[in-house]
């Protein structure tokens, strides 16, 4: 192989390519050796671009390890390099001997968790991941690499039933995806009913969560139903899931794992189908570790999670959104000069 050829290698983080079978997602592949602890010897290489570590079944490398966290790192491949990001654990994440959050890692780097170190490195292996090739999936749009993965988890998690958890900054679309989710899902025919979590007040949540009978409480006056009730058959999306009473995140999980709710003053419990996309602009991760939010019920919201990219991180999408608002105006404006 010439220098050429080998820096070009060196160089392939992510790109696209496109062939007979569809569009997909090109990347080398991580090396991640357990060199200390419980599972010392054990080699595995991952296709990128992104592997998360931790304790849980979910991850894609799980550590026998009673010191690491659910989820407790994710190595991202970025600009031929590997980003670690610390994933709210926590004993923390030390890289190279010096405690990080966020941090870029050097070849051969090591990355010690709880009682276990790891050596890190990327391979010159190439791997073709299947990427979906739509550039809008609902109301999102996007043909950067980043909204390109976002799309194809969007449509494994249609596909299926399972709990979804939305994760992104305020304004990256996180409702946008949950309409998405239920318009490509075999429920699009039933209701899709937002709550918003952040909206309602503390003392009211139950109630409007899920319902009450009359005289339950003082201005009950009637039956009322609540979201779970009202999205039968249909998708809940619960945004802002981090604002929700640590007192009712039981009530919650209780509700995820056994498909019915009692309404607030009755003994009679009542089956639901819904499936519940839950949204959250907080690292629930560090929620859990500092003991705001539940862990249980953290992952059996997190059975899918997809993080939705800010703008800054997609630049490619700028000149196609641009493209999109223009037309919508000017759609706006025609309609405003004819009435």
């Amino acid at each position: 192989m010439t220098t050429n050829e080998t820096d070009l290698r060196d160089a392939i983080t992510e790109i696209l390519v496109r062939d007979g079978s569809g569009l997909k997602l090109r990347s080398r592949k991580i090396r991640v050796d357990v060199v200390a602890g419980p599972q010392a010897g054990q080699r595995t290489d991952f296709a990128g671009p992104e592997v998360r570590i931790g304790s849980a079944r979910g991850c894609d490398l799980v550590l026998f390890d009673n010191a690491v966290s659910r989820h407790h790192v994710t190595l991202k491949i970025e600009r031929g390099l590997v980003r670690v990001v610390d994933a709210g654990s926590r004993n923390g994440t030390v890289l190279d001997g010096v405690r990080v959050r966020d941090a870029y890692a050097r070849t051969d780097s090591s990355i010690t968790l709880g009682n276990t170190t790891l050596r890190v490195g990327l391979l010159h292996d190439v791997v073709d991941v299947p990427l979906s090739s739509r550039d809008r999936i609902g109301a999102l749009i996007g043909k950067s690499v980043a909204m390109r993965v976002v799309f194809t988890m969007l449509e494994r998690a249609a596909a299926v039933d399972d709990t979804v958890l939305l994760e992104g900054e305020t304004g990256t679309g996180k409702e946008l995806a949950a309409e998405a989710l239920h318009e490509e899902s075999a429920r699009s025919g039933g209701p899709f009913v937002v709550f918003d979590c952040s909206a309602v007040a503390p003392n009211l949540m139950e109630s409007e969560l899920f319902g009450h009978v009359r005289g339950s409480f003082s201005g009950a006056v009637t039956d009322r139903e609540g979201a779970f009730e009202a999205a039968d058959g249909g998708t809940l999306f619960l945004d802002e899931v981090g604002e929700l009473p640590l007192d009712l995140q039981p009530k919650l999980l209780r509700a995820l794992e056994r498909f019915e709710v009692r309404r607030i003053g009755s003994n009679t419990p009542k089956r639901v189908d819904v499936r519940v996309v839950a949204a959250t602009n907080r690292n629930l991760a560090e929620e859990v570790a500092r003991r705001a939010f539940r862990e249980d019920l953290y992952y059996r919201l997190a059975v899918v999670r997809v993080a939705l990219p800010p703008l800054r991180e997609r630049p490619d999408d700028i000149p196609l959104l641009v493209e999109h608002f223009f037309r919508e105006r000017a759609g706006r404006g025609r309609s405003e000069s004819v009435v």
